[in-house]
């Protein structure tokens, strides 16, 4: 698959997949996770004995089952969330322009925004790990931005994609150099 013409200012733009299977089934799995755990809080009469370490009374593997619930709910409230938040996004791709580079940002909680980065502020493009690629992470001065390999159209790999934005920056630094 060929990274497209981003239509405003002629920008190489690479279209990413948006995670609603992972973060939906996630949240689907913690949900179930929160109702069994919430139907045991409420019908338990026995105790609890952990790994012949920790022994609850009946009381007091309800009060575990319920904070174990609560927990779980809470992680299919933040699934849910985070699919709200990349939903949200006009346009979920990377745009390699002239001077930076716009990605989406990974944080679900920030809210739904791209982030742009001037590419003389690009320290690293690295792959991580790096014998498996399953992150493409992008170093910038003072953090980092990453883009999981699941994000990525099918048939474009991290090492692709990182050869891409290498280029890019090189070619941004060649022509500070030459400008400057």
């Amino acid at each position: 698959m060929k990274a497209s013409e981003h239509a405003a200012d002629g920008a190489p733009e690479i279209p990413l997949r948006r995670p609603y299977p992972e973060l939906l089934l996630g949240a689907l799995f913690f949900a179930v996770c929160a109702a069994v755990l919430t139907h045991r809080a409420q019908t338990n009469d026995r105790g609890l004995i952990l790994n012949g370490i920790l022994h609850f009374e009946p009381g007091g593997a309800d009060v575990f089952y319920a904070a174990l619930a609560i927990l779980a709910w809470a992680f299919c409230a933040l699934g849910v969330l985070a699919a709200a938040r990349f939903a949200a996004l006009k346009e979920f791709r990377i745009v390699l322009g002239p001077r930076s580079l716009t990605l989406p940002s990974m944080h679900p909680l920030r809210g739904a925004r791209e982030v742009t980065v001037p590419l003389d502020r690009v320290e690293s493009v690295e792959l991580q790990p790096p014998a498996k690629p399953i992150t493409l992470v992008i170093r910038e001065d003072d953090r980092s931005h990453n883009i999981p390999q699941r994000w990525l159209p099918r048939g474009r790999s991290a090492e692709e994609v990182a050869g891409v934005i290498i280029a890019r920056v090189r070619g941004a630094q060649a022509g500070q150099r030459s400008g400057g």
